[in-house]
């Protein structure tokens, strides 16, 4: 049973250092899923909508709303370019 153990062990090392010390890559089954971008946006002022609460586009804004960017996209606010 020893040297069984031992022979295991020699050829596996043996393979490790004839790859190059590089194991074998298992692919990776986990499904990737999108992620949500959420951006601002001033309702009743504009018609922008912007990366940061702090951009100065939003200055003169006095309620501003947080929304994903499909949402703001879809009713029609275009990027700030302040933003970019």
């Amino acid at each position: 049973m020893k040297t069984i153990k031992r022979g295991i062990t020699i050829i596996s090392l043996t393979f490790t250092l004839f790859m190059g010390g590089a194991a074998p890559v298992i692919p990776n089954t986990t499904v990737a899923h999108a992620k949500t971008t959420y951006v601002w946006i001033a309702p009743n002022y504009g018609t922008k909508w912007h990366h940061s609460k702090h951009c100065r586009g939003l200055n003169a804004a006095k309620h501003k709303k947080h929304v994903t960017l499909h949402w703001a996209k879809k009713h029609g606010y275009k990027k700030c370019h302040w933003c970019y």
